[in-house]
This record gives structure tokens, sequence and C-alpha cells, in this order.
């Protein structure tokens, strides 16, 4: 039993009031001599007993109707079997829909969104009128209200559709507690609180339940006296069929001229053997390329499509099944990637042949389709008539073992990396002119100051130290952990030098170090002032001419082409020199709203934007002055997408998909839920079982005790006067006038 004002209880106290005005009241016998005096005495003690129990039965009577008074006022309450929803008490619903691509799945031409809204339309129809009704999307961040009327609440329900860009249900269900809650601020309110529920339509599937939410649902759930019951309504498919694209990767998004390119499927089959075939068409192909697959119920296998050849520019493939299923979203998946010329790449060097493996590096992996670079090399001779104009051809340049580079070459770089161009500086050895390194002109570009060479003996070489800071450089090594299994050479044994440069740091910061005893820089990047300077430098404090770690040479300062070390650390280098990290982010998952940002040729007043679900005014985009991105709001669908700015001046594209977790048909425990909604709280309906069916004697209700407590407090009163009246009654006497005291 509960009591809605249980401070009201104190008044029970009171019940001993009739006991004191009794003892107070009482009347003592008077002594009156008398002759019959025996007699009187045994009439006296018969009377006696007589009174004391009309008066023990009164003063019962009279606390009882106190007591009955206090809990009235208390207003107790007690729990019924089960809940009535076509009761004429209103109450307070939140209704929380998850829209996620999931509930697509059909089940006799309905998906499983259609039977969440047909189920909650159903539970609106049993609901009292003067409800208050709230609806919540799982796709929807944000708070929510009460809507005006009912009408307007199926308004709502109907208009739900499944959105790629969504989410678990927890920030839905947060939602909906706080706005329960939020009545305990109510005047109306708190005089008659209305009961509170929640219903959650979910296909309970992996993705809609975050487990790890649950302790702060709990803590917000139970910050209200009034708390709300819950219920999840599954209305999924208990061993779903379901064959699905599910992943796509590409390795390159930007891939070299005569390159290749890689397609990577990533197929699934669930609850079913499939035979079938994969299609790939890119630009919109007539005939699309045809790989036959067949998948046992569980697994799951990678297709690859290959192409070579393509023109040079902007292209957009679409992977899909030949044939249909009952979840057609995730039969087909998209992909953007450019065709590029090679990055043209100036290698400077005091000998051209000292460059020569460089170079070669620059190359390697062209025939496997990875980025290239069309790498030149340039004596430094030659390069000191080079002036900024003409460095602006390259998209970076190396400078290698360049021993004493005059003041005009420094400027002429400095002015190159101003523009946005990108520079590597790899110092030679011993032959190296500090005093050019440490010029005016070279300190306006090097990251740091080369003061003296560190020599180690052989036994005591040092690796490289992996970074712990955020930087684009810091996936190097997550990159190579990845690239193979086993691992790559030099990441099972680590390259190893044993002389470098000792290199004090400026305006720079330290992507990597050696393990020494000072972790000294291994490499630097000048930090410049972007607004006026839009390039890059990094400083290598190695050598890269050759040179092996030899213990017969006197010019051993590493090992690095004693693996692939030197080859991969070299494409990583003038990669990101070229934007290879940067500018290759052409896919995106379906989430918040996509932010392009727009190159300098590429910023016009209007953009047209096309793609799926976009037509006439829907896809037309403006752009504020000085604005130098756009937010893509409308882009909210799987699909292809195509940024035009200007009069097809320029245009740029990108691919949007649901994250692969919604492919994810494994259904969530049940005691996940029931942590938080409780136990009974899962609602299996199956297909034929309507809501209100599936409710009765899941839940008990509490019945207010107050009108029966009244009835109660008028019956004592009236029995009470009854006997009272009976009890004092005095007999008349043919007078009229009461009789005189013996």
């Amino acid at each position: 039993m509960t009591f809605i004002h249980p401070l009201l209880l104190g008044g029970l106290l009171l019940v001993g009031i009739p006991v004191l005005i009794h003892l107070i009241m009482q009347q003592k016998p008077k002594r009156l001599p008398f002759a019959a005096f025996r007699f009187l005495m045994q009439k006296a003690r018969t009377n006696q007993r007589q009174l004391k129990l009309r008066h023990l039965l009164l003063l019962t009577l009279r606390m009882l109707l106190i007591a009955l008074v206090c809990l009235a006022l208390a207003r107790p309450r007690v729990s019924s079997g089960v809940v009535d929803l076509s009761a004429r008490q209103p109450v307070a619903v939140a209704l929380v829909l998850d829209t996620s691509m999931s509930m697509e799945y059909a089940v006799g031409g309905k998906t499983r969104l259609d039977d969440a809204k047909r189920r909650a339309l159903e539970l609106l129809d049993e609901l009292p009128e003067g409800s208050k009704l709230a609806v919540f999307d799982s796709a929807e961040v944000g708070g929510g209200e009460w809507l005006a009327t009912a009408t307007l609440a199926r308004e709502r329900l109907t208009g739900l559709q499944l959105r790629a860009a969504n989410g678990p249900l927890a920030e839905a269900i947060g939602q909906a507690y706080r706005l329960l809650h939020a009545l305990d601020d109510d005047p109306e309110q708190r005089q008659e609180p209305m009961p509170r529920f929640l219903y959650v339509f979910s296909d309970r599937t992996r993705e809609c339940w975050d487990g790890n939410r649950t302790a702060s649902l709990l803590e917000l759930r139970d910050r209200s006296v009034s708390k709300p019951l819950a219920a999840f309504v599954d209305v999924g498919v208990e061993q779903p069929v379901d064959l699905a694209v599910a992943d796509l990767e590409l390795p390159w998004q930007t891939v070299p001229a005569n390159g290749r390119i890689i397609l990577r499927a990533r197929v699934q089959a669930v609850g079913k053997d499939v035979d079938t075939e994969l299609l790939c068409r890119i630009d919109g192909e007539k005939h699309a390329e045809r790989k036959a697959f067949k998948l046992k119920a569980g697994q799951n296998d990678s297709i690859t499509f290959e192409r070579r050849n393509l023109p040079l520019g902007l292209h957009q493939a679409e992977i899909s099944l030949a044939s249909g299923d009952n979840m057609p979203w995730n039969n087909a998946r998209f992909a953007t990637f450019e065709v590029a010329p090679a990055r043209r790449v100036l290698i400077v060097s005091d000998d051209p042949d000292d460059a020569a493996i460089w170079k070669l590096a620059l190359r390697a992996g062209e025939q496997k389709g990875d980025p290239w670079f069309d790498g030149e090399v340039q004596s430094t001779r030659q390069a000191a008539k080079l002036k900024a104009g003409d460095l602006a051809r390259y998209q970076a340049v190396c400078l290698l073992n360049v021993a004493s580079p005059e003041p005009a070459l420094w400027q002429a770089l400095r002015e190159y990396v101003a523009e946005g161009g990108g520079l590597a500086v790899l110092p030679g050895g011993d032959e190296l002119d500090l005093a050019s390194y440490q010029s005016a002109e070279a300190k306006q570009l090097l990251p740091g100051e080369l003061r003296t060479v560190v020599r180690r003996p052989l036994k005591e070489a040092v690796a490289w130290y992996e970074p712990s800071f955020q930087h684009p450089l810091r996936g190097w090594f997550a990159d190579w952990r990845k690239q193979s299994d086993p691992p790559v050479d030099f990441v099972r044994v680590p390259p190893l030098t044993v002389r470098y440069w000792d290199v004090q740091p400026g305006e720079a910061l330290t992507l990597a170090v050696y393990d020494d005893e000072k972790k000294r820089p291994a490499v630097l990047e000048r930090k410049f002032d972007r607004q006026q300077v839009r390039g890059k430098v990094l400083l290598l404090t190695t050598t890269f001419d050759g040179r092996r770690l030899d213990a017969k040479s006197e010019f051993q300062w590493n090992d690095y082409l004693s693996s692939a070390f030197y080859v991969s650390l070299a494409k990583k280098v003038v990669g990101y020199l070229t934007g290879d990290l940067e500018d290759a982010n052409l896919n995106h998952l379906c989430g918040p709203p996509l932010r392009l940002p727009l190159p300098p040729a590429g910023r016009f007043p209007r953009y047209v934007l096309q793609g799926p679900g976009l037509a006439g005014q829907a896809g037309l985009i403006a752009r504020k002055d000085g604005q130098n991105d756009l937010t893509l709001h409308q882009a909210t669908q799987a699909g292809n997408y195509l940024l035009i700015g200007g009069d097809n001046q320029w245009t740029t594209g990108f691919s949007l998909n649901v994250p692969p977790a919604e492919s994810d048909l494994t259904r969530v425990p049940v005691e996940q839920i029931e942590a938080l909604f409780g136990p009974g709280s899962v609602l299996p309906l199956g297909h034929n079982l309507d809501v209100r069916s599936a409710l009765e004697g899941r839940w008990t209700q509490p019945v207010e005790l107050f009108p029966w407590l009244m009835i109660g407090l008028l019956l004592f009163l009236a029995v009470e006067n009854l006997l009272a009246n009976k009890f004092y009654r005095q007999p008349q006497t043919a007078s009229g006038e009461p009789p005189l005291a013996a």
C-alpha cells in the first residue's frame, strides 16, 4: 500500500484525544447515606459495569473515526490486478519508434516500421480522452513536446519514415524520460498526477540497443517519484532471411592514370543458402560486370572488382545484388573515386645518382595500382635557375643530399611553399655545410636547426619510437601493421639507425623520434601561420642516398634499404606533402550533415546537389560571402551525389552508405532490455496479437481507497451518534421532567 500524502499519517496521534476527554469528563460517584445501603451498592456495581461497557464502545468508535479521517486525508492506494487502458482517467504516454534501416525488413508486404506504426495507432485508440501524447523518432536528436491533440499524434506517427542517419534508441528514450519527468513541474499534475507510460517499438536488432547506456538511463528513470511504466514492443522477426552487400572497401580513393581501381565488396547471407550474382556498374554503365557467388546461411565472403584504363576525373560505382529480398536497402552500396594524373615530384640533389633510389621508391607499386609519383631529378646547379613559378608545376620538392643550398634556392622554395607546395628536406652526411642550413633564408623554412651528427656504435643502433599524439602521420605505423598478415618485415624487425643529425626544434611539431636516451627527432614538420603559408615542410634527420648499415663502410647511417621501410617511408612522406592523407575523402557514412571543404577554384554563389531524393529546388544550395565550405543538410539517403558549382564550371562528388552494422539482424537478448524496463517488459507480439491483449496482466495499477474510507467514515459516524443518543438518553417522568437523582 502507498500513500499520496504520507505526512498526514501523523494525525493518527489524535486518536488519543477521546481517551483524554473521557478521563477528564468522567464523573465521580456521590456518597449518600441510605437505609437500604447494601441493596444500592449491588445495584451500583451493575450500573457501573453497563456504563463502562458503553463508554468503551463509544471510545473505540470515536478513536476509529479519527483514524479514518487521517487515513482518508493521506489517500492510501493499493495495487489492482491489471492496467485498464480504457479507463476514464487520462494518462501521459510517450511513444518511441525505431526508424533505422533494419526496420525495412518486410513480412507479407509490410515493413517492420509499418507494423510498429500500426501497433502504436492501436494503442492510441485505447487511450482515454484528455491523455497527454508524445511521439519520438530514433533518428532525431533534441527535445520533445506534448502534442496538442490525438489527431496530431496520429499524423506524426503515420508520417514517420525510415532514416539512414540513425542511432541506438537510448537517446530517444532519454528524451522521453525527461519529458515525462517534466510533468512534476506542472501545477495541474501535483494534486492528481497522471499515470505515466513509455512504449518503445523496435525490431530488437543489435544496432538498436546500446547496453552501455543502461546505467545512465536507469538514473534518469528514477529521478521522479512517479516512475513511468515501460514496455518494449518487439515487432522484429525471430528467424530473418536476408542477403546483403554489407560493406564496400576502396583501398585507394584516388588512383593514378592507368592504375588499378579495386572495389572490394563483402556479402553475407542470413537464414538461407544463396546462389546468385553481384553486379558492378561504374558511371551508370548499361552492361554491368557480373560475378557469381554461393554462400551458406551464416557465411560471408569478399568479392573484388578491378578496373583499369578509366579516363581522368571523378567516377562513381554501384555494387548491387542481381536478386531482391525482404530488405532492399542493403542490396547495394556505393563508391566514389578519382583517377588523377601521377603527382609530379622534383628531386634536387648534388649528384643525380644519389636520387636514383628515392625516385625508384616513389614509383614502387605502380603495377599494383598503388598511388604513385612521377619523379624528376635535377642537379643542384640546374635547380638554382628555377623560380617559384617553375616550381609550381610540381606538387612536392625533395631536397636530397644538397650540401650547400644557395640563398636564391631557399628563397624560391620559400615562395613555393607559401603558395601551397610541399617540401621534404633530406640532409646529407658530414659533407653538409651547416652555415647554409643555419642561414636566415633557411630558417624561414626549416622546422629546426641542425647541430651535430650523433654517432652510435653498431651494437647500440636505435629504432624509431612510435609517436602517441594525434596527427595525420600518426597513422603510418597503424597502416603498416595492417598491410599484411603476418606484418611487413620492418614491423617484425624495426629498422635501425646509427648516425643522425641532432636537431634543435624551432617552430615545429615533432612527428617521430629515435628511441635513444634523449628521444631526438626523426621527423619534424614546420608550423606556419596558415593565413600566410599554405604549404608544408618536413625535415628528416638521417640520410636517404643509399648509405647502408654496413660495418665495413665508413658511411654507415642506417639499414632502411634492407627492408621495405625505405620505400614505405618515401611514399608516406611524399604522399603527405602532396595531399594523399587529406584530399581523398570521397566516401562517407550516413549521419550528421556532411561538411564539404571548397577549394579556391570551386567557390561560387550557388551550387546544385544531385543525388537520391533530390529534385527541383531541393538540390539548390547558396554560399555566403567568405564561406569556405558547404554543409549539406540535403544529403541524407544512401547513394552517389554530384555537387556542381557555377555554370558547370566545377564539379565534385561523394558517396553515402548506411553503416554496415545495420545489416546485422542478430537479436538483442531480452535480459538486456529488461535490465532497464523491468521483468516482463518485452512484448513479443508476433503478427496477430494486438498491443492491448499483450499488455493484459503485465502491470499492476494503484487504486485509491479514498472513496471507500469516506463511506466507512460516514457509517462509523452514524453508528457513533446512534449509540451515543441511546446510551445517554434519560427516561421522562409523567410531568416531562427528568427524574431526580437518588
